[in-house]
């Protein structure tokens, strides 16, 4: 097992930027074991709660909030699947499935492959 390390700075599309280096690493799958750092604007999807169907229908929200991120998640044929949780301001916090985000002070993201 290989484990390497990505590191985003602030003003950079995380997944974007991450969908680069996994195509030049070329990376076809592995686990995200950490994402650490900062969003200032982020999309997620999260599950509708009054879906019915499987799978069930998937509700897409942009946030303009600063958040702590922390997550994990895995990459399949090539494409980052996360899994984050943003900590706001006084404790609270929103979860979901990382679509976009811009990076304020850093993001790194940890992945064991092989």
């Amino acid at each position: 097992m290989k484990q390497l390390k990505f590191r985003y700075e602030e003003g950079e599309s995380v997944i974007e930027e991450f969908k680069k280096d996994i195509a030049a690493s070329g990376i076809k799958s592995g686990t995200i074991t950490a994402v650490v750092g900062a969003l200032k604007d982020f999309t997620i999807v999260t599950i509708r709660q009054n879906s019915e169907t499987i799978p069930p229908e998937h509700f897409e929200k942009k946030f303009d909030n600063n958040v702590e991120l922390t997550g994990n998640g895995v990459i399949r044929d090539g494409k980052p699947h996360i899994h984050m949780t943003g900590g706001l301001e006084g404790g609270a916090a929103l979860s979901g499935h990382l679509i976009e985000g811009t990076v304020t002070y850093f993001v790194e993201i940890m992945v064991l492959i092989g």
